[in-house]
């Protein structure tokens, strides 16, 4: 069977895309502006209580974050003061519709896949990141 099946790493990355396309649809519904890449990202993580300086060295792409972190703010989502960054009204808005629709993807696959599809799901996941851990310590 899984001859016939595209590769992880294709679907892992499709899977992704979805969560992309699914917040972009909340942001929008909501009528605010369109996040910039990994701007869901960082909104969430600001709203759970990260710096700049975890969120930046939260593993690679911080080139990325960065340009996430200027187009939020010139989107109005993020102040940027000497005191660090804050998530602005409209920032604490956007981060609560990135919220919303992980929930809803995460209700729609755990009423997909079912309990014990959904656990074993996550397991998978969990373990493909211990993989990724293990190998960056080595």
């Amino acid at each position: 069977m899984t001859e016939i099946l595209p590769p992880i790493a294709v679907l892992l990355k499709e899977a992704r895309d979805a969560y992309g396309v699914v917040i972009g649809r909340e942001v929008a519904r909501k009528g605010m502006a369109a996040l910039p890449p990994y701007g869901a990202f960082v909104l969430s993580a600001l709203h759970h209580g990260l710096s700049r300086e975890e969120i930046m060295h939260q593993h690679d792409q911080a080139h990325d974050k960065h340009r996430a972190l200027v187009g939020l703010i010139a989107a109005g989502y993020l102040s940027d003061d000497p005191d660090g960054l804050h998530l602005t009204t409209s920032g604490r808005e956007c981060a609560h519709a990135v919220a919303d629709a992980n929930a809803a993807l995460t209700t729609h696959l755990n009423q997909a896949l079912g309990d014990e599809g959904y656990a074993h799901f996550i397991l998978g996941l969990m373990t493909l990141i211990d993989v990724k851990e293990d190998v960056e310590e080595q």
